[in-house]
């Protein structure tokens, strides 16, 4: 295998284009999406005994999870990669389908770079010039505590829902009275934009306090290794978890019903009366006694609905956008960053690459750097030819970690923003006034019509357990 790997993508199909194919198909539910919400709705049913369809546009599973393979049978998680303590379904879900965790490597000392100065901590907090760092803790607490007024399950009943939504996180941290200072700043952004990969000026207070209160009202879970969301990860990759839905779903599907598994099928239409609802894509028609949109609200959006939604779902998902979000791994023969005492965790506010995680396999038989560009400097890490943003990405490794870390053996990229069955990463996010405006319709139903992202779940909203808690709750309620 060589070192460039990449993956190219076609741009979005085109709008107003609606293919009806001869292929019809009947069942008793159908799931528009084979990401991790929708696989754990077809798993439920298909335990439950019912007739499944799953059409998928893509031409794999997964979703936002996406495992490559080196030769050797390393993976190389490009997506959804992490789980940590309270992610109590997803954990079910991995004991279930009989897979194993690893712990994420962190061995050693971590860095945070500031206006090109490298400071090394360990327990400690860096002492940057004499700007107090310890704001951020400080700040990350009040947060903390102010989400708990928030109730994790509609948080626009929340009695200050309105001051909160009126008004976005930048806002909020840039008001005197927190006193924070030009590092801590940086620190906050790095941290905030790597949760919901936008500009703190695009997402509401409100939001981000729900994203709090949805990980148990403690903002340092979404943020730390050990003991946080990035505590874990699987062996083999995250997309055995797909695949191990996959072969359970199979096995109770194709005795009865055949096959159930649609790919490369986008949805163009979904039609409903008083018989049932009718959703067409490009290989299949299917009559089902319900559905179940299981994709990205920006491309809900996109699919016609007969009759039309009512207009406060219709402004929800026009106005829950996802962030921009670039990711490169680097995989070198051995994890050398850990004989000098370094952890490979790195984050640095100013620099393209503001995020660098160790995602090293288990059996250590190579050594893998996760590193995240995110909002504005995704976005011009985009425009970049493909060499010159290679080139900084060595650079900034053999920079942190020395003259090794430009010399990986193989190198992956992945831009999740021009993914035409994703555009974005990791959530979809509310700008000030959208939560307390449409948030309530977030997982109403609307007919025949159910909907089920990581993104309607309650509890650790936008996570890859959110996603099964969703999947889960959608398939209890279509069948009550």
């Amino acid at each position: 295998m060589g070192i460039w790997e990449r993956r190219r993508l076609s741009g979005s199909p085109a709008r107003g284009l609606i293919v009806v194919s001869d292929n019809i198909i009947e069942r008793d539910f159908c799931i528009v999406g084979a990401g991790f919400a929708g696989l754990t709705a077809a798993l439920r049913l298909s335990q439950a005994g019912h007739a499944v369809v799953v059409l998928e546009a893509r031409e794999r599973i997964g979703g936002k999870v996406w495992t490559k393979y080196l030769s050797d049978g390393t993976p190389i998680d490009m997506g959804g990669t992490f789980l940590g303590p309270s992610q109590d379904r997803i954990y079910a879900l991995l004991e279930e389908l009989e897979l194993e965790i690893t712990p994420t490597p962190i061995h050693g000392d971590s860095y945070f770079v500031y206006k090109n100065e490298y400071y090394r901590y360990g327990e400690d907090v860096p002492e940057v010039d004499s700007e107090l760092l310890d704001g951020v803790w400080d700040t990350l607490q009040k947060l903390s505590i102010m989400s708990l007024e928030v109730p994790n399950d509609a948080p626009w009943t929340c009695p200050k829902a309105k001051e909160w939504d009126s008004i976005s996180l930048a806002e909020f941290l840039n008001d005197p009275v927190h006193r924070l200072g030009q590092a801590a700043l940086a620190m906050l952004r790095t941290l905030f934009i790597g949760l919901f990969t936008v500009e703190l000026s695009e997402i509401s207070l409100l939001y981000v306090l729900f994203q709090i209160a949805a990980s148990g009202n403690d903002i340092e879970m979404q943020m730390k290794v050990e003991g946080g969301a990035e505590q874990d990860m699987v062996k083999g990759g995250m997309i055995k978890v797909a695949e191990k839905m996959r072969a359970k779903i199979d096995e109770g599907q194709r005795k009865t019903n055949g096959d159930w598994l649609i790919l490369s099928s986008p949805v163009s239409r979904i039609s409903q009366d008083e018989n049932g609802v009718t959703i067409t894509s490009d290989k299949a028609t299917v009559k089902a006694k319900q559905v179940v949109v299981a994709i990205p609200p920006a491309l809900a959006c996109d699919i016609e609905y007969r009759p039309s939604l009512p207009t406060e779902r219709m402004e929800l998902l026009k106005n829950m956008p996802a962030g921009h979000c670039m990711k490169f791994v680097t995989v070198y023969p051995e994890s050398f960053w850990r004989q000098k005492g370094l952890s490979g965790e790195v984050t640095a506010p100013d620099e393209y690459l503001q995020m660098t995680l160790d995602t090293s396999p288990p059996d250590e038989k190579v050594g893998a750097l996760m590193s995240f560009a995110f909002s504005k400097q995704a976005t011009e890490m985009a425009e970049m030819p493909e060499e010159e943003r290679y080139k900084h990405v060595i650079t900034y490794m053999a920079k942190r970690f020395g003259l090794k870390g430009a010399r990986p053996s193989h190198y992956f990229e992945h831009n999740w923003s021009t993914d035409p069955w994703t555009r974005g990463c990791h959530v979809a996010h509310m700008a000030p006034g959208v939560m307390t405006s449409y948030g309530h319709v977030i997982r109403e139903t609307f007919g025949r019509i159910h909907w089920a992202t990581s993104e309607t779940s309650p509890l650790w909203n936008g996570n890859i357990d959110g996603a099964v808690r969703a999947g889960e709750y959608v398939a209890k309620k279509v069948v009550d």
